[in-house]
């Protein structure tokens, strides 16, 4: 069915604890091996990354060798098995069989073997080794082999939606640079502009962590284009240079009931993420602030303040903390968490 990551994560340990293999299909870029390297990190578990279109069935089945006159395989270390020991500070392995469908079909038939039967070769996979599979989807223009109507039965199928919401969660927590969570808060349409039929860059969760690395205030045109193509690059640049129409926080924190909101909603939706990005500079007047805002545009402020704050930080203001509370109230019917 279709679904976003994180509502996937949420289901991967019940699969985990009773051995279903996950089969997370998508677009490409959208973030399918980094959800599951969050996975691994979470449960502790050490992650073994394996491109199936990078591998022959040998690879997977291993080699074979001869012994008192009998044969059987023997599997390459790169797959934990019964006697293998746990790795240090970790509680197990998360094997993540990327391009799943993308691989010969003799790969597919190895790896049959691998997900049903949990084993490489004559050997059995180690209790503690958990497996998610990952494939693009076939009508996205990528080389897709079709899997054997026996092999689609021992999956769980999740087809991957990229959600802007979660993005944006996600983004405020792993430091993505706030000119383009703003950028995105005001159009969340080119957070992902793939298109099938076009083999020119296109915008992507990948592509603007890519571009958050790179961002500065002279990043050059060209630069941003070749991240994520040039329409978008276009667009982000015209937003980039809102930002000499700014007010500035002084001038905010001078009269914070009064000072104009932005009438242009670009410039407003880059007040906003840069007034959360100063709030410890006077909370209360900055909320204040905030306040002034649109109903919508608080739900963004609670998600990034939420963020990039912790409770403790929060808990300096009453009045930043009861707004939130009541934020959270109408958004969620409870407390934010």
């Amino acid at each position: 069915m279709q679904c976003t990551l994180n509502q996937v994560a949420q289901v991967l340990p019940i699969l985990f604890k009773s051995k279903v293999v996950p089969f997370l299909h998508s677009s490409p870029a959208i973030g399918k091996s980094s959800i599951a390297k969050q996975i691994a990190e979470k449960y502790h578990l050490e992650v073994i990354d394996l491109r199936l279109t990078e591998m022959d069935a040998s690879d997977i089945q291993g080699l074979p060798y001869f012994k008192d006159g009998k044969s059987t395989f023997l599997p390459f270390d790169t797959f934990p098995i019964e006697s293998t020991p746990l790795p240090k500070t970790k509680k197990g392995w998360l094997l993540l069989l990327d391009e799943f469908n993308s691989a010969l079909p003799s790969v597919q038939a190895s790896a049959y073997k691998l997900v049903l039967d949990r084993q490489v070769g004559q050997h059995k996979l180690h209790d503690k080794c958990f497996i998610i599979a990952c494939g693009n989807l076939d009508n996205d223009n990528a080389i897709v082999n079709t899997m054997s109507s026996a092999l689609i039965s021992r999956f769980a199928h999740f087809y991957i939606q990229v959600d802007n919401t979660e993005w944006q969660e996600w983004a405020v927590a792993n430091d993505i640079h706030p000119m383009i969570t703003s950028f995105l808060n005001f159009k969340p349409n080119l957070l992902y502009t793939f298109n099938p039929d076009l083999d020119t860059p296109y915008a992507s969760p990948r592509t603007w962590q890519m571009m958050s690395k790179v961002l500065d205030n002279n990043t050059p045109l060209i630069v941003m284009a070749s991240l994520l193509g040039l329409g978008v690059a276009h667009e982000f640049k015209a937003f980039m240079e809102y930002h000499k129409e700014l007010p500035t926080i002084e001038d905010i924190l001078k009269d914070p009931e009064n000072y104009p909101i932005p009438d242009m909603i670009g410039i407003r939706w880059a007040t906003l993420t840069m007034v959360v990005g100063h709030l410890d500079k006077d909370m209360d007047k900055l909320t204040t602030y905030l306040k002034r805002f649109s109903p919508e545009m608080h739900m963004v402020a609670l998600r990034e303040i939420k963020g990039r704050y912790g409770i403790d930080k929060i808990a300096q203001s009453k009045l930043l903390r009861e707004w939130l509370t009541d934020l959270g109230v109408k958004a969620y019917g409870h407390k934010p968490r």
